[in-house]
């Protein structure tokens, strides 16, 4: 006999099998907990490229505009704060044009030195985001060697002949102290070469890992001991994310004192740990990535940026990250955040610069990244950092689903009064939100679909006042002109005991002669509160 089933029973058959079968993720509560005490890797910054003549090419826009681009790129108030930047060490070649070519030589015969600053056409942008932002982190990197050393007698392709690898170690030292001497610029890192393992139709040099170890160990390191140089080597820098080029000399008891940093690129490539630079107690850069394709501007190409510096900080543990071109001529594709049209001189700005800011904006250098729980529930990624010396320290939150995600955050070790969250989405570019409260050790958000938002805060208690450098409860002449007497270096610290946190006018972690224009600006009524305050 046949059963008859009624539809209220299929109904509810149907309902029971659902629920076994969608996510527990919509049901469980998200929460993320963070952990002040159990720390990872220092950040050395954030980077990005004006080589080839993008320097140039953005003044080229006029002042007006160069201005707005700088404070783009680096300001910590109104942009992303890069902290790093990557410049090209000129080689001479005869390719390319003014929109897109190498620099001259400072040495363009064996012989002859050229020490002529209009040699170098990023020395202007340098010395400005230097004066304006404290950037003070230099990166020279070598895409060829001068064309008399090579073996092809050309800086496009070919490699640095074995009897000029003396010369060219005095090349590099002699760039790193006549920089400092007839420019006034500290070139902080040195990148011995541009994708070691490519061979292009610009600016280019073959190395294989052997021979960059028998350089490092009987050249460079003997040359940079005697001339007492202390920028730091940027080691090699190749195509693919990984370390393969540098293991060789890590590996060599003499070259290894002058591999200061692994870096590489990350075209077509996944991160993935460093286990021997790690073992040597060595930094991790990755150098450049950019996108060669289209150009996406919208949030979804934001976001995939977004989450590669996460899986940077997290996968690999590296201390700094670099996208290319800050600014480029390019307009049609992704190789700069912000591409400049050079004919009607003006320019758009692509959403992975603000995906990339709510990362280098706050996370600043000298912060160590701290215990989150990377993925509490599907598509919401979790990092987090703070600033030993201050207190400060920000908690970044990606969301690549389409849905809205409540996370609940737990902060273990450390209980700020309240959070500010800032947030880039299809309709904002690191937007300040109202402070949110924080009780009991937590707090809670909602993320908006397809948005990145970074929580950023204080553990040191929010009675301090900005500026009173001698703790009198004013801040007056006297307070400035302390500040002016520690810059002089006339004195070391000040009379209040938190005065390195308190004449950090700016926020960006050390106290430079920007805090000193901003105190007098503030005492002359032309601001009412300091930067580090809004």
């Amino acid at each position: 006999m046949r059963k008859t089933v009624s539809l209220t029973t299929v109904a509810a058959l149907l309902i029971s099998m659902l629920i076994l079968v969608l996510p527990t993720n919509l049901y469980a509560a998200s929460t993320v907990t963070v952990d002040w005490d159990t720390t990872y890797q220092t950040i050395d910054g954030f980077g990005v490229s004006e080589a080839f003549h993008q320097s140039n090419n953005i003044a080229r826009l006029g002042e007006t505009k160069q201005n707005e681009i700088y404070d783009l790129l680096f300001s910590t108030t109104d942009g992303a704060g890069f902290s790093i930047f990557r410049s090209i060490l000129g080689d001479g070649g005869t390719w390319g044009n003014a929109d897109d070519g190498p620099n001259k030589t400072m040495q363009p015969a064996e012989d002859v030195w050229d020490w002529n600053e209009s040699n170098d056409d990023q020395i202007p942008m340098i010395r400005a985001i230097q004066s304006k932002y404290g950037v003070d982190q230099i990166l020279y990197t070598v895409w060829s060697p001068p064309a008399w050393m090579k073996t092809n007698g050309s800086v496009v392709g070919g490699s640095l002949r074995t009897d000029k690898y003396q010369a060219y170690a005095t090349y590099l030292a002699e760039h790193i102290k006549n920089y400092k001497s007839k420019f006034g610029i500290e070139i902080t890192h040195i990148g011995i070469q541009n994708e070691p393992n490519l061979e292009t139709s610009y600016s280019s040099c073959r190395w294989s890992p052997e021979e960059l170890r028998i350089f490092m160990r009987d050249y460079l390191v003997p040359t940079f001991d005697k001339e007492n140089i202390t920028a730091k080597v940027v080691f090699a820098e190749n195509m693919s994310f990984n370390e393969q080029y540098a293991i060789n000399s890590l590996n060599d008891p003499i070259a290894v004192k002058r591999v200061d940093i692994v870096g590489a690129h990350n075209y077509g490539s996944s991160y993935i740990p460093f286990t021997t630079t790690k073992s040597k107690g060595k930094g991790i850069w990755m150098t450049e990535v950019s996108d060669m394709n289209g150009n996406d501007t919208t949030i979804n190409d934001g976001l995939r940026w977004a989450k590669e510096i996460h899986d940077f900080m997290t996968i690999t543990e590296g201390n700094a990250w670099f996208y290319w071109w800050g600014a480029c001529f390019k307009t049609y594709n992704g190789e700069g955040l912000i591409q400049m049209d050079l004919n009607s001189k003006t320019y758009k700005v692509a959403k992975r610069l603000y995906t990339i800011g709510q990362f280098s904006r706050f996370i600043r250098p000298g912060w160590q990244r701290i215990e989150a729980t990377k993925n509490p529930v599907s598509n919401v990624y979790v990092t987090a950092y703070k600033d030993p010396k201050t207190g400060k320290f920000a908690i970044v939150a990606i969301n690549n689903g389409w849905s809205k995600q409540s996370i609940t955050y737990t902060l273990k070790g450390f209980s700020p009064a309240s959070v500010t969250p800032y947030t880039t989405s299809s309709t904002q570019n690191l937007e300040k939100g109202s402070d949110i409260t924080v009780n009991n050790s937590s707090f809670s958000f909602e993320l908006a679909p397809n948005s990145i938002t970074t929580f950023v805060g204080d553990t040191e208690s929010a009675s301090i006042i900005y500026g009173d450098v001698n703790g009198d409860g004013d801040v007056n002449s006297i307070d400035y002109g302390y500040m002016k007497w520690y810059l002089l270096g006339q004195i070391n610290s000040f009379p209040v005991d938190n005065g390195d946190k308190v004449a950090d006018l700016d926020g960006d972690g050390r106290i430079t002669s920007i805090d000193c224009a901003y105190m007098k600006m503030y005492l002359l009524g032309m601001i009412q509160k300091f930067p580090v305050e809004q």
